[in-house]
């Protein structure tokens, strides 16, 4: 009777465990959704963004921009997949069990575990082995009167940078010095530490200014 017991107790211990992890995958796969809307459709590109609202804006959400935003979708999307290796873990036996009915032939069914399990891994790692296609773009504004804003324009394209980085680690990355972007940007020298996004919100620049900042210097050094 104890056994029986226990048995049925760890039954029901289960249950809860597997319920909870499916819904945890539910409230983890509408954000993960969300998120990708909001990066597609809210905060634009340049490409997109630059003819509706201007080209001297970043688009931003909570004080975050779609760079940081899909740091953030990246993370839920790796919990998601933990979530989701769990729960195979927990079924482990009826799914075998329903792939071996749906597959007839023991060879057959071997056969499509591995295809599908290689398909899976291959999708999960292809990122980590691809290069970038670089392809030449036509400018999207012609003829403009002020060179400030073509040599802006110019820097948008060529330089990466994002809130998540501080202004030491952006220097450092383009070969600038640190207090150089400072002076321009307005910004303290003791600040370089800071992040870029705190920095913007306190300075009020916004990420273009730093982009033409290391333009500038960079010429001024070359």
């Amino acid at each position: 009777m104890l056994n029986k017991t226990m048995t049925k107790q760890k039954v029901i211990d289960k249950s809860k465990l597997n319920l909870s992890i499916d819904m945890l995958l539910l409230l983890l796969m509408m954000p993960i959704a969300g998120i990708g809307f909001l990066i597609k459709y809210v905060l634009f590109s340049g490409i997109q963004r630059n003819p509706i609202y201007g080209n001297n804006v970043e688009l931003e959400f909570l004080g975050l921009s779609r760079h940081e935003w899909g740091t953030i979708h990246l993370f839920l999307s790796i919990t998601f997949l933990v979530l989701l290796i769990l729960h195979i873990y927990f079924h482990w036996k009826m799914i075998v069990t329903i792939f071996r009915r749906m597959i007839p032939g023991k060879s057959l069914c071997y056969i499509s575990a591995f295809l599908l399990i290689a398909f899976g891994l291959l999708m999960f790692s292809f990122p980590l082995f691809v290069k970038p296609e670089i392809v030449a773009k036509e400018a999207l504004h012609q003829n403009r009167n002020n060179n400030t804003h073509s040599e802006s324009h110019h820097a948008n394209e060529e330089y990466e940078v994002n809130g998540s980085e501080t202004l030491q680690f952006v220097a450092d990355k383009y070969n600038v010095p640190a207090i150089k972007i400072a002076a321009d940007l307005n910004v303290p020298e003791s600040m370089t530490g800071e992040k870029l996004g705190r920095l913007k919100k306190q300075y009020s620049f916004i990420m273009d200014d730093v982009r033409y900042s290391i333009s500038k210097n960079r010429r001024q050094i070359k």
